[in-house]
């Protein structure tokens, strides 16, 4: 590996694991949500309702995990489960009226930090950087993609 794919690389890992850490803050203080559970509520927030499983898998997380962390929001009273009129087997997990409104209120809170980042950037450079994140969006999603189909292969 070169000393630019090094950097690249040690880059790359800089701006998720600080960008991780900046949203945990931001979650937090956002009615003691935790990061598991503001993804969650962030995920149905954009995608709408759905099964544990559905969820679990549109996250890429573990069914357990993700069982556990809707388990406490629906105590909390920001998520309702209601049996699924197609399968009653299953059961459909969605927003409460306080569950929307933790929704915007973390999704209003996440965006304006997004903002925040963004107007610490020349502006004259802004473009390039939407830009770049674009490429490196559909690069992740890519990369993804290709390690789900090798971990499902493994199974």
């Amino acid at each position: 590996m070169t000393q630019i794919e090094n950097r690249t690389s040690s880059l790359i890992r800089d701006v998720g694991r600080l960008h991780v850490r900046l949203q945990q803050e931001t979650a937090e203080c956002c009615g003691g949500t935790t990061m598991t559970e503001c993804t969650i509520l962030t995920e149905i927030g954009r995608k709408g309702p759905g099964t544990l499983i559905d969820i679990a898998n549109r996250l890429g997380l573990d069914k357990g995990w993700v069982s556990r962390a809707v388990e406490n929001l629906v105590q909390e009273g920001l998520l309702s489960k209601v049996v699924n009129e197609q399968d009653r087997r299953t059961v459909i997990i969605s927003f409460s009226e306080a569950g929307e409104r933790r929704f915007e209120e973390l999704n209003n809170n996440l965006n304006a930090q997004s903002e925040r980042v963004m107007d610490r950037v020349p502006a004259a450079e802004r473009g390039n950087v939407e830009k770049a994140l674009q490429l490196l969006l559909a690069a992740l999603e890519d990369e993804y993609a290709a390690s789900r189909q090798t971990a499902s292969c493994k199974s």
